[in-house]
């Protein structure tokens, strides 16, 4: 038995969640300073029922999965579970940030510089660079580092 519980999903599924999260996440940045300020629950609720529920059923690969992988023939990612719930939990801590300055606070200069910083993390997240997911694979186990991991580590992470 492995140490680290590992998931298998599709691999083209796994890029539709990425990128379909780093769009969400522009579209809010667009609709929230046109007073649409709503949206943000949107990428809230997928991130944080996909850490919950873990990759296996997270929603965006079940919505891949039954449009377009119906027979599961593609390629897949095995991908580390832990990682993975880690990076969703990370952006619903900064959605739950961004709503608590909208619509508590409501000082929405500080939401939409949150919201800025979550959306370009998630774009340069959803081009296979230095994500949630990775930072927690290079400090938790040692692998996987992306250049700030290795910064963090010292240097001593082996690079995918």
């Amino acid at each position: 038995m492995t140490k680290y519980q590992m998931a298998t999903v599709p691999k083209k599924g796994f890029a539709f969640c990425r990128y379909t999260i780093a769009i969400l996440l522009w579209i809010t940045v667009i609709l929230v300073f046109f007073n649409i300020k709503w949206i943000i629950f949107i990428p809230f609720i997928i991130m944080l029922l996909s850490g919950i529920l873990t990759v296996r059923r997270a929603p965006l690969i079940m919505l891949y999965k039954a449009l377009f992988d119906r027979e599961g023939k593609g390629e897949t990612d095995v991908l580390n579970v832990s990682s993975i719930r880690f990076s969703h939990f990370v952006g619903s801590f900064f959605c739950i940030i961004i709503i608590l300055f909208l619509y508590v606070v409501k000082i929405d200069i500080v939401a939409y510089v949150f919201l800025g910083i979550l959306t370009i993390l998630q774009t340069i997240a959803a081009f296979g660079y230095c994500s949630a997911q990775k930072l927690y694979e290079c400090l938790v186990l040692g692998k996987n580092c992306c250049n700030l991991g290795k910064k963090i580590k010292g240097g001593s992470c082996s690079v995918r």
